[in-house]
């Protein structure tokens, strides 16, 4: 029970004068270890922090506890005891950051007021942090890993730290400190690791944070400079997709009703194979029909002649001359009442095999043939590079189904009017692959890299960036 009522009261109350050595120590190794345990259950780095430092501030009595980490070369305070919003604290802020600072800069636990048996050390900051709170004793004590100082913790109480006080303050940095420094890396962008890394090894040879981050922005914009240099290829890149080279519709000849369908979508068909077959018993009693007009006119045209009626025989001419026509007509429908296959191919579009009996309408879209063997590339091309293309450039193209190689395609055709797309204008670029039509498949979709020209990433990233900022401002500025 000595353990939890150590770690429930202030040290402070909890060791009395007299209290034996083992117990004041199991005290302090309670209190770092159940620090440890609220850090860890953590899994945001603010988060634990934010635990820590109000813990610590029940604990040792303290008016506030702050604690922060290097960040570009600075110290930046992470969490504030009491669930304070470092937002709205800023002024207060950037004095305990520059008493971190200074902590971290001499690596050593810096205590204001400084104690009458102490080793002198600089202390302008917290005496400025000790100005700003009304004169509270200050402790700061930096949190060293792997023999670098990456951060520290700021102690505010009213009363001076005793020596009890400061153990545990060490203790809590030595044992603690390492989860929160293990946390906050892991919270932070690649970026901000390698600008923290630079900054702590220039700090530890001597040389200024400034002077690091200079360093890291230099070395970044070297880096970007040979980048930019190195040679590339001019690309555009555009969704894309298969389609057959030369597709046909069929459609309904007249207002009917599918009698029957053979075909589904991805079936093979041969030339003149039936794909559907429509009702026709309508067509075949409207042929019946102009067939007895046919004949009936027929003779009276023959009886006008035998009589040598002029007029009666104009105008039974024309009479018949215009049934005949007529029955052509029907017949021609009734011939297509069998839509049939005009080449072999594959169905693409349009399952009829569930729609029997149902109506079409004269014109409508029943089914979509393709060639088997034979098939074009379509891309998707932005409008802003419709520019840059020609016919026989040369391009790649991958497909989500043959990622293993990518195709080699030439552009045959740039269309001239643009489609609209999701919101966007696009032209189609018709291209051909020779001698891959055994892996191609209808309806096959991927992209498309067109090669315009050999360049450098620098002249093509200020090629983007230049037309972005033409088109945003005449937009914007008109």
């Amino acid at each position: 029970m000595d353990t939890e009522i150590a770690i429930e009261k202030p040290p402070g109350a909890a060791h009395a004068p007299g209290a034996p050595a083992a117990a004041v120590r199991s005290s302090r190794s309670a209190i770092v270890l159940g620090l440890q345990a609220r850090a860890l259950g953590q899994e945001r780095y603010r988060a634990a922090a934010l635990v820590v430092v109000t813990e610590l501030a029940q604990l040792l009595r303290c008016e506030r506890v702050s604690t922060g980490f290097y960040h570009q070369g600075r110290a930046r305070v992470g969490a504030i005891s009491h669930g304070a919003e470092i937002r709205d604290q800023q002024n207060i802020v950037r004095v305990i950051a520059a008493a971190m600072d200074e902590c971290l800069d001499q690596r050593s636990v810096i205590v204001h007021p400084l104690p009458r048996d102490a080793s002198p050390s600089v202390s302008l900051a917290h005496a400025e942090l000790s100005k700003a709170n009304g004169r509270l004793s200050i402790c700061t004590v930096p949190i060293v890993v792997r023999g670098q100082a990456h951060g520290a913790l700021v102690f505010e109480r009213r009363e001076a730290f005793d020596a009890q006080a400061l153990e545990i303050c060490e203790d809590v940095a030595s044992f603690v400190g390492p989860v929160l420094e293990l946390k906050y890396r892991l919270d932070q962008p690649v970026s901000g690791r390698i600008v923290d890394a630079v900054s702590l090894r220039a700090s530890r040879n001597g040389v200024s944070r400034y002077g690091a981050t200079t360093a890291v922005a230099g070395l970044m914009l070297l880096a970007l400079g040979v980048l930019a240099l190195l040679p590339t290829t001019l690309r555009v890149v555009a969704p894309a997709r298969v389609e057959g080279a030369g597709q046909r519709v069929a459609a309904a000849p007249v207002d009917v009703f599918v009698q029957a369908a053979t075909l589904r979508p991805v079936e093979a068909a041969k030339a003149d194979q039936a794909l559907v077959t429509l009702e026709d018993r309508d067509l075949a009693l409207e042929s019946e029909k102009w067939q007895a007009e046919t004949s009936q006119l027929d003779k009276q045209y023959r009886e006008a002649l035998t009589k040598d009626d002029a007029a009666q025989i104009v105008i039974t001419r024309a009479k018949l001359e215009q049934a005949q026509a007529r029955l052509d007509l029907v017949l021609r429908q009734h011939e297509r009442a069998q839509l049939k296959a005009p080449f072999d191919g594959v169905l693409i579009a349009g399952d009829l095999t569930q729609s029997v009996g149902s109506p079409v309408k004269r014109g409508q879209e029943l089914m979509t043939l393709a060639p088997d063997k034979s098939f074009r590339i379509v891309a998707e091309v932005d409008e802003q590079d419709i520019a840059l293309l020609r016919s026989g450039q040369r391009a790649q193209v991958m497909f989500a189904a043959l990622v293993e190689r990518p195709l080699e395609m030439t552009v045959t055709r740039v269309a001239p009017v643009a489609t609209p797309l999701e919101g966007r204008n696009v032209f189609e670029v018709d291209g051909r692959v020779d001698g891959a039509e055994q892996v191609l498949r209808h309806g096959l979709r991927g992209v498309v890299r067109i090669d315009i020209e050999a360049s450098r990433y620098g002249l093509v990233w200020w090629q983007r960036a230049s037309q972005w900022l033409q088109r945003t401002s005449w937009r914007v500025l008109g």
